[in-house]
């Protein structure tokens, strides 16, 4: 046999027990005796035994009782059980299998049958190995995934929720199928006063449909704040969305704009269903259907905007929802448009309270506990003070780059580490950071020198003494990619902290790996000898950084980058 058991046996009869150990210790396996049901279940650990023989009468207890007294004990652990029985009672002997036995061994003991049987046993224990290290190893990469999806999900609301959302005249519902949402509520105060809205649905669920709202509220923050007008900044996300999206995603959105100055608002409705406008001067609301192609659909060149106008007075109100709301099911199997929404739309819902409606709707009709998509919806008391109180706060310098202080952190384990570059991540992260862009190509140069140093030398405890000649690079990368593919243990932290004061800003870069550390007081910063093919990376950061400090013994490194942000001309 390949795999050497240690089989319990529990026999009353000490002839019939003394046989059947002397033929499994034949095949070298290991054997456990027991002379009952309760010395059976005494003598029984699932972390030893492999294997359980019971005679199926016994006194005190019999074979059945202890064979569900051992499989409690087992719990999750498979432990397969062998009945022994002298009878040919076929309801005797399907009740063996029935209450959870693998197989039974009739006496008198077949030496060649016992062989086939144990031979069957150990190839089950083989596959039940082996779908347990699965189970095990997907449960990590689980963990790890969710504690990764975390982290991200901070950083992504920190980017995509950087706006005006707590202003007294918003109301917002945001529920999400996944860790990640694909809907997209964005708001932000313009420089002259009133606010830019944005509600988007991106194609598909979780991470791979809210990804796009990252370049989507780049542009959105960005151009707001910088003055541009609403018919301005939608064909330039557009022309993003549609460079950086596949060819089969896009951003089904609304985009209003409030102007207080001479209160109107101004509608583009691309995909989604009606936005409904409640002024107190009519029961019904006005509809603003959907008159554009979503956004990253037609290329710049094919596309345009249709965006309709309405004033308004203090007190009305606007309401628009995703695709996740107007879609929806009922009890029944209706869509939410056909039935649920038909008050909403005849007037008969009170504008102030339509959000917690809806909402009160969607419990009701138990959407929210089986959500088939992702649900959002905004609506915004208007009134001509909306954004005017931000323009003492500092938004009448609309070319100022606005503070940024925000911090984030990545942990990669060894999986990690084997398939995972983290650094287009950060980065594409902290080019949202304002002025720090114009900086993206020696934030990447610092970036990528601290993490190479951290996993090669720290990690992987390479010597840059192989990169001494030409030959050499290639051997060093070999080894690299060897010790990364049988990488097991080990981590490298990354954590990113911005700070603003005034015009001053500074980018602090701290990575930790789990290395045995290096002579740090050693290292020549000297970059003069352009003859020297390694160890040059630090002297290039001692350069680039305004300070680099090594702690824990060289095993961390913390990179300051300072920049001066002026005003535009």
């Amino acid at each position: 046999m390949e795999q050497i058991l240690t089989v319990l046996i529990a026999d009353d009869n000490p002839s019939d027990r003394i046989l059947l150990k002397a033929i499994l210790s034949q095949f070298g396996h290991k054997v456990v005796s027991a002379v009952d049901g309760q010395d059976a279940i005494d003598k029984f650990d699932p972390h030893t035994i492999q294997l359980v023989c019971l005679d199926i009468k016994m006194p005190y207890k019999d074979g059945w009782e202890a064979a569900f007294e051992i499989q409690r004990i087992a719990g999750d652990v498979f432990v397969p059980i062998i009945f022994l029985s002298g009878v040919s009672d076929p309801i005797a002997l399907s009740n063996c299998l029935r209450i959870g036995g693998t197989d039974f061994i009739s006496k008198p003991y077949s030496p060649a049958l016992i062989t086939a049987k144990l031979n069957a046993i150990v190839r089950l224990l083989v596959m039940q190995k082996t779908l347990e290290e699965q189970r095990d190893a997907m449960r990590t990469y689980n963990e790890q995934l969710l504690n990764d999806q975390d982290i991200a999900k901070v950083v992504y609301e920190n980017i995509t929720h950087s706006n005006c959302l707590e202003d007294p005249a918003l109301s917002t519902f945001h529920y999400g199928t996944h860790t990640f949402n694909g809907d997209v509520i964005l708001a932000a105060y313009k420089p002259n006063g009133g606010m830019h809205l944005l509600l988007g649905d991106f194609t598909g669920h979780g991470l791979s449909a809210a990804i796009g709202a990252l370049p989507l509220a780049d542009i959105f923050f960005d151009w707001t704040k910088k003055g541009f007008l609403m018919r301005q900044i939608i064909p330039e996300i557009n022309a993003r969305l549609k460079r950086v999206l596949p060819a089969n995603m896009f951003c089904s959105a609304v985009f209003i704009d409030i102007k207080v100055n001479n209160k109107s608002i101004e509608i583009w409705n691309g995909g989604l269903p009606d936005v409904l406008f409640f002024s107190k001067n009519t029961k019904q609301p006005v509809r603003f259907t959907s008159k554009n192609l979503p956004l990253g659909v037609l290329s710049p060149d094919a596309f345009e905007s249709q965006i309709e106008a309405v004033s308004f007075s203090p007190g009305d109100r606007l309401m628009a929802f995703s695709d996740g709301v107007y879609e929806a099911l009922d009890v029944s199997g209706q869509m939410f448009c056909h039935s649920v929404l038909t008050p909403l739309y005849h007037g008969h819902v009170d504008a102030d309270r339509s959000v917690d409606w809806l909402i009160e709707q969607l419990e009701k009709e138990g959407v929210l506990k089986n959500p088939h998509d992702d649900i959002s919806c905004l609506s915004v008391r208007l009134d001509a003070s909306i954004g005017i109180d931000s323009l003492e706060g500092g938004y009448l310098q609309a070319h100022h780059e606005a503070p940024a202080d925000f911090s984030f952190e990545y942990v990669l384990n060894a999986d990690s580490l084997r398939n995972t570059d983290p650094l287009p991540y950060v980065l594409q992260i902290l080019t949202t950071v304002p002025g720090l862009s114009s900086f993206s190509s020696q934030i990447f140069m610092i970036l990528s020198e601290l993490y190479s140093n951290a996993l090669e030398h720290g990690v992987l405890q390479l010597n840059s003494e192989k990169k001494s000649s030409s030959d050499g690079f290639s051997e060093y990368y070999e080894e690299r990619e060897s010790r990364l593919a049988k990488l097991t243990n080990g981590y490298v932290k990354i954590s990113v902290k911005v700070t603003s004061d005034h015009h001053c800003r500074s980018l602090v870069l701290y990575v930790e790996d789990s290395g045995s550390g290096f002579d740090f007081k050693s290292v020549n910063f000297d970059i003069s000898n352009t003859e020297l093919l390694y160890n040059r990376g630090l002297a290039l950061l001692d350069q680039l950084c305004s300070k680099l400090e090594f702690t824990k013994g060289g095993r961390a490194v913390t990179a300051y980058y300072d920049w001066q942000v002026g005003l535009d001309s």
